[in-house]
């Protein structure tokens, strides 16, 4: 105990260090960042290809083998996942936990960097995203007109997007719905039919005639001059003025229009057309600073005359979230602290004693809050968790040391600092072993095996470990020096409530002493009876309870991928009935998203505190009177993406088309079993795809070959991307394709004008048979 002993002969120097130690923590109160879950990142990441008007096994193939071959010749995989969808794949890599996920990273683009040329053109575009915690975004707004605003990209880019972008710790700004117009040239087959024009020779004469390169330097008169020929194009008469062939022109066999992209995403807010933009913070930013100077900047956008006809709603903020989380954390730490400083008073009879053992409690949370800002934490839910449950904790060591130094000062008057010395270590061994018996519980958490489980949880235990420690050299320090300093409380009068009670204590220890054996059996059939255990069986097992959110996911399970308008005439037919009964059902605002092959709305109820049905009846009554849709089956989660299922199985083999058929019958089965509100399968039907199937004999003869064909119904039905035309505002997509009039059915498909090598042409009809057939909706792959 020789600190014990240097607290008591150096009051002082004790109390300077304290309050050295107690300012660091009240100041990393403002410097610890607020956070509503610790930004943890997970070792994996996720890999994006766009491959735009492809199918799923297009996709397959020539996206998803070739990273999956390249990634897993990596060390320390865990597993891959792939998904391979109509216009996109996606590959998740999840490595062990003992892996850097930087390093991880690293490697992972290095691979991809070295396959990217062997990938189809037109998949350039590779989008790496790290596995974390904090990648939600901080701010989510949504944009509601009455007018269209599918055309208005410029518009809310300039003054929404990026203004937004500007804000110190805004890492990026996604604005979805509505995407920048884009150069596009149609062609008429019937002209280039009569012109004799070849659309792939076509597409190489654009993009022949938009290049801007440097081409060395000249000197002359003693300067140096750059020499770089320029042609590129600039306008929309730039590209109808290209000369085909002869006087053939561009303009003469296409139409050159700008026009807004055809939106694969649809979006509605309260019933109206929406475009969403969600705002995300980089790394190691404030997140109530961020979001709060992203609401700032909306209010300044909402006054702009621009745009004014747009209302600007914010479905969620990150920053309010957290301080109403943290705020009812801290109300609870307080009437916590206060209801203990209570029944310290209750016990110990004294004010000043009660103050002194009180002080154990702040002085050991101000330290925490030191230590976590040093080691990187941040102050979020976990981690005010962990102090709070520390709180009840810290007066143990400080009652027990303050009754000891008292008995002390009691037994031996007129020599405080020698009774103070031997209080402290009468029980400085029992404190000790006490505190380190309840540190020993969390360190598997901090220094054991890293899962997906502890690394949340080690967020907990560091503040716990830390504030006992605190709480201990508080105990041993700072308690013995002011108690020595203070008169100890008055004895126990006979007679008084206290006494009776500490005598009934006393009487039954000594009996339970004395009978070893019937408190055995006691105990034995305390722990047997069929109170615990029938507590046990009635008890619910809920990790997140869901009533305490007041959002509502519906997603509509389409039973398989549909055009957009007809998914549309769904969503509008559950949003009619919703709107109807919205008071009745306390719904604040819905939102709704669809894509072809699935669709959801979004219900934010009133608040809690203003709440007349609870979610859970919000819930039934929704689902008992909300109208059938053909194409799909609504169910409730109470989060998008969530899922409620409490068990889920997985079929693995090589052919997609029959773990479909298999998982149905699964399905099936278990939707026998009781207890099970619903069971589905996650394999739904595609898109039904025409399969041009290529005469190789005819084709041959004609002196084609399969890819040269395939390559052409590419270029007129999916369209070719063609160089940036760069105008004085900003650089324009430019795509060729085939009007839209003109790839409506299987016979403008039949159509499609093919140029022999001799110069001839023939129809796609003459080398080709159609088939239609059911596509895959997605195919995924495991390891």
């Amino acid at each position: 105990m020789r600190h014990t002993k240097l607290a008591l002969e150096r009051p002082v120097t004790t109390i300077m260090v304290w309050l050295a130690v107690l300012a660091v923590g009240l100041i990393s109160t403002k410097l610890l960042r607020l956070e509503e879950m610790p930004d943890i990142t997970f070792p994996g990441m996720r890999i994006v290809i766009p491959y735009s008007g492809s199918t799923p096994e297009e996709v397959e193939k020539l996206i998803v083998r070739p990273v999956e071959e390249a990634v897993a010749t990596l060390s320390g995989i865990e597993e891959i996942r792939a998904n391979a969808r109509a216009d996109e794949a996606q590959i998740d890599v999840l490595f062990s936990w003992d892996r850097d996920p930087d390093a991880a990273s690293f490697e992972v683009r290095t691979k991809l960097d070295s396959i990217k040329p062997s990938l189809p053109e037109g998949a350039d575009r590779i989008l790496m995203f790290a596995f974390s915690a904090s990648g939600e975004p901080v701010v989510n707004l949504r944009l509601a007109s009455d007018r269209d605003l599918t055309d208005q990209y410029d518009t809310l880019e300039k003054y929404l997007k990026r203004p937004l972008e500007r804000i110190e710790g805004v890492a990026r700004v996604e604005l979805q719905g509505v995407e920048p117009r884009e150069v596009r040239v149609l062609v008429d087959p019937n002209r280039i039919a009569a012109y004799g024009v070849n659309v792939q020779a076509l597409r190489d004469l654009l993009e022949a005639s938009n290049f801007s390169v440097t081409a060395g330097e000249i000197t002359e008169n003693g300067s140096r001059f750059i020499v770089r020929p320029v042609g590129e194009l600039r306008s929309l008469e730039d590209v109808r003025s290209i000369i085909v062939t002869g006087s053939v022109r561009v303009g003469d066999v296409a139409q050159v229009e700008l026009l807004a992209p055809e939106l694969k995403v649809g979006r509605h807010i309260d019933g109206k057309p929406a475009v969403g933009i969600d705002v995300f913070k980089a790394t190691q930013a404030n997140v109530v600073e961020v979001a709060d100077a992203v609401m700032e900047a909306v209010e300044v956008a909402r006054k702009s005359p621009q745009l004014q006809g747009i209302d600007v709603i914010v479905l969620n903020n990150q920053a309010d979230s957290i301080r109403e989380s943290l705020q009812e954390l801290r109300n609870a730490g307080l009437i916590g602290a206060v209801l203990s400083f209570f029944m310290l008073l209750a016990f110990l009879r004294h004010v000043p004693t009660t103050l002194i053992v009180s002080l154990a409690v702040p002085a050991s949370l101000l330290v925490t809050l030191g230590a976590m800002y040093f080691m990187g934490f941040t102050l979020n839910i976990l981690t005010m968790m962990g102090m709070l449950l520390a709180i009840g904790m810290l007066v143990d060591n400080s009652v027990v040391v303050t009754e000891s130094i008292f008995r002390h000062r009691q037994m031996t008057p007129g020599q405080p600092l020698k009774a103070t010395l031997a209080g402290v270590q009468e029980v400085g061994l029992a404190t000790l072993a006490g505190t380190f018996s309840t540190i020993i519980v969390f360190l598997p958490l901090v220094f054991g095996e890293k899962n997906q489980m502890s690394i949340f949880l080690v967020h907990v235990a560091v503040p716990i470990v830390v504030a006992m420690i605190a709480s201990l050299l508080v105990a041993q320090t700072l308690i013995p020096m002011l108690a020595s300093r203070m008169p100890p409380p008055p004895p126990v009068a006979s007679g008084s409530w206290f006494a009776r009670l500490q005598n009934a204590y006393q009487r039954r220890l000594e009996w339970a002493l004395d009978h070893p054996k019937t408190m055995a059996l006691i105990v034995l059939l305390i722990l047997l009876s069929p109170v615990p255990l029938f507590a046990l069986k009635i008890a619910k097992v809920d990790p997140f309870p869901q009533e305490a959110s007041r959002t509502l996911w519906l997603p509509y399970h389409l039973n398989g991928a549909y055009p957009l308008a007809r998914v549309e005439q769904a969503v509008n037919r559950v949003e009619a009935f919703l709107e109807a009964n919205r008071e009745r059902f306390d719904i604040e605002t819905y939102y709704s998203y669809w894509i072809t092959d699935e669709a959801g709305t979004r219900l934010y109820l009133t608040e809690k505190d203003e709440a007349r049905v609870s979610a859970a009846d919000v819930m039934e009554m929704i689902t008992a009177e909300m109208p059938e849709i053909i194409i799909g089956e609504p169910s409730f989660s109470f989060e998008q993406g969530a899922g409620t299922s409490t068990f889920s199985l997985q079929v693995s083999g090589e052919s997609t088309e029959r773990l479909a058929g298999i998982s149905r019958d699964v399905a099936r089965y278990l939707s026998n079993v009781p207890g099970l509100e619903a069971v589905r399968s996650e394999a739904g039907s595609g898109e039904e795809e025409v399969q041009v199937i290529v005469d190789r004999d005819r084709a041959s003869q004609l002196g084609l070959t399969t890819e040269m064909i395939a390559m052409t119904v590419t270029g007129a039905m999916r369209g070719d991307k063609l160089p940036e035309l760069r105008t004085e505002e900003r650089d324009v997509t430019m795509r060729l394709a085939f009007r839209e009039s003109d790839r409506q059915s299987v016979e403008d498909l039949a159509k499609v004008p093919i140029m022999l090598p001799d110069g001839t042409r023939i129809e796609l009809g003459a080398v080709a048979d159609f088939e239609v057939r059911p596509s895959d909706r997605e195919i995924r792959r495991l390891n």
